[in-house]
C-alpha cells in the first residue's frame, strides 16, 4: 500500500493537487482548470458544487495513476475573499462570487461613515470591495436571506466541510472578508450587524494544522476516505510556508497572477501600525501561524503581465524573454500594477518593439515591487532573506527585475510551493500536532531549496 499526503490548492487559474509520499518525497503534481462562468459587467462567478467536482477530479487523477494508494492526511489552501453561504443543514444557499468581481462597490458606498472610518483599522484592510463583506451585502440585496443557523465558509473552508470535516473559520481566509476584528480575533461585531447576522455565522476557529475532521464524502475516491483534512489557510502565506520563508526577518516574494510581497511579524500589530500599512494600500491580517501578523503588499503584475502578452499575440514567451536584456524599456510605458487598477494601459514610442514593450512591462512591474517594499517598511523593518516563488518566476527576464530591487533575493526550488505546505500542515494534523511546526516540516522538507538569483 502506498500511503500519501495531498495538497490541495484551489487557484484562480487552476485547482492543484499535490502528492507526496507520506516520509516528503515527491509523487507528483497534477492539476485542472477552476471553472468560472463569466457574466456581464466583468462578473464572475460559479458553483459550489462545480468547485468540489474539480477537486474531486484532480485529486481522481492523481490516484489512479497510483498503486494501492492510501491518503493520510489532505491539505487545503487557495484563493480568499471567495466562498459560500451555507444553510442550518449545510447546503449552499449561494453562488461563488470571484475575489476579483466588482460586485458590491455600490453597496460599500452607502454603509455609515463610522463603519467605513473603523473599517480599515478593525480588520486591518483598505476599504474597498474585493472583501468578502462587500459580496455578502450585494448578495443580500439580490434576494440572499440570511437565515438564522446560515453560516459562512470561505472556499477552501467549504470544501473541507463537504468532505466531511466540521464547518471551521482558518484565520488568515477570516481574515480576507472584513468580519474579523484582528484585535481580539474574533467576529466583528458591527461588519456581522450590518449584514444581520449573529456570531454564529463565522464558525469555529481552527488554526492551520489542527485537524477539521476526515473524509467522509461518498463520492470521494476510496483512497481518501477517512483521510485527516486540515484547512491549511490562505495561499500566499501557506506558500511562504512551503518555501521555509514565515520568519521574522523574511521577506516572500509570490509571483503569480497576483504578485505580492509578504512579512510575518510575530505579535498582533497596533491600532496605528494598521491604519499606517492600510493607508498605503497593504493588507494586514492573521497569519496561518498563531500569534503572528502577516503584512501583504499586493500587485497586480502577474495580470499585466498576462494582458500584455494577449496584446503582443505572443503565444511563446520565450522570444519576448530572451529578447529582454536587449531591450530598451524606455520606448513604452505600461501602467496597471497598482491593485486599484481596472486597466492595464500601453503608450508606444516612435519605433517600438514587442520586446520593448515586454521589457517596459517587466520593468515598470519590478518598480511597483521596489515601492511595495518601502510601503511596509516602518512597520516590518528590514528583512535579512528574500525568497521568491511562482510561475512566472520560470522567465530570466523577471527573476533578473526582481533580483534588481529586492537586494539578496533567493528562488526557491520547491514545485508548487503552496500544495506543499497545505501537505505539510495536514500531515502535522494527522500526527497530532508534536513538537513545533518549523521542525516537523524540515523532516518533509526537499534538502536543498535555495538558488542563487543569479
Amino acid at each position: 500500500m502506498t500511503e500519501l499526503l495531498l495538497g490541495v490548492d484551489l487557484g484562480t487559474s487552476d485547482t492543484k493537487v499535490l502528492v507526496l509520499h507520506a516520509d516528503g518525497t515527491r509523487v507528483g503534481t497534477w492539476r485542472r482548470p477552476t471553472i468560472w462562468r463569466r457574466l456581464p459587467g466583468r462578473r464572475v462567478e460559479t458553483e459550489a458544487r462545480t468547485l468540489l467536482d474539480g477537486v474531486l477530479s484532480v485529486v481522481t487523477d492523481a490516484l489512479t495513476t497510483l498503486d494501492e494508494p492510501r491518503v493520510l492526511a489532505l491539505g487545503l489552501t487557495g484563493l480568499a475573499e471567495s466562498g459560500v453561504v451555507v444553510d442550518a443543514a449545510g447546503a449552499p444557499k449561494s453562488q461563488v462570487i470571484a475575489w476579483h468581481d466588482p460586485r458590491g462597490a455600490e453597496q460599500l458606498a452607502k454603509v455609515p461613515a463610522d463603519f467605513r472610518d473603523a473599517f480599515p483599522v478593525t480588520t486591518g484592510l483598505p476599504f474597498h470591495q474585493q472583501w468578502t463583506i462587500a459580496k455578502l451585502l450585494w448578495a443580500r440585496d439580490h434576494g440572499l436571506e440570511l437565515t438564522p443557523g446560515c453560516r459562512w465558509l470561505n472556499v477552501p473552508e467549504y470544501i473541507a466541510f463537504a468532505l466531511g470535516a466540521d464547518p471551521v473559520a482558518e484565520a488568515s481566509l477570516a481574515s480576507r472578508t472584513g468580519m474579523l476584528d484582528l484585535d481580539t480575533g474574533g467576529p466583528w461585531t458591527a461588519a456581522l450587524d450590518l449584514l444581520g447576522v449573529g456570531a454564529g455565522f463565522i464558525p469555529e476557529r481552527r488554526y492551520a494544522g489542527e485537524p477539521a475532521g476526515t473524509v467522509r464524502n461518498p463520492d470521494a475516491p476510496g483512497a481518501l476516505r477517512g483521510a485527516t483534512i486540515s484547512v491549511a489557510g490562505h495561499d500566499h502565506p501557506v506558500a511562504a510556508f512551503g518555501a521555509g520563508a514565515v520568519g521574522s526577518d523574511d521577506l516572500f516574494n509570490s509571483c503569480g497572477t497576483a504578485d505580492t510581497l509578504l512579512r510575518a511579524i510575530p505579535r498582533v500589530v497596533t491600532a496605528d501600525e494598521r491604519r499606517l500599512l492600510t493607508s498605503a494600500r497593504v493588507e494586514v491580517g492573521r497569519h496561518i501561524l498563531p500569534g503572528t501578523t502577516l503584512v501583504n503588499a499586493p500587485s497586480r503584475a502577474g495580470l499585466v503581465l498576462r494582458r500584455v502578452q494577449t496584446a503582443l499575440g505572443a503565444t511563446d514567451l520565450g522570444v519576448l524573454d530572451a529578447a529582454y536584456a536587449g531591450a530598451d524599456a524606455s520606448k513604452a510605458t505600461v501602467t496597471g500594477s497598482d491593485v486599484e487598477a481596472d486597466d492595464v494601459g500601453i503608450a508606444l514610442r516612435e519605433g517600438a518593439t514587442p520586446a520593448d514593450v515586454w521589457a517596459a512591462a517587466v520593468d515598470a512591474n519590478a518598480g511597483y515591487t521596489a515601492d511595495l517594499l518601502a510601503r511596509i517598511a516602518p512597520v516590518a523593518g528590514p528583512y535579512s532573506r528574500a525568497v521568491a516563488a511562482g510561475g512566472w518566476l520560470r522567465l530570466a527576464s523577471i527573476r533578473q527585475s526582481k533580483s534588481a530591487v529586492l537586494p539578496g533575493l533567493t528562488f526557491s526550488t520547491i514545485d508548487q510551493p503552496g500544495g506543499f505546505g497545505a501537505a505539510v500542515l495536514a500531515a502535522w494534523a494527522a500526527a497530532g500536532s508534536p513538537g513545533e511546526i518549523g521542525e516537523f516540516s524540515a523532516r518533509l522538507r526537499p534538502g536543498s531549496f535555495f538558488v542563487p538569483s543569479r
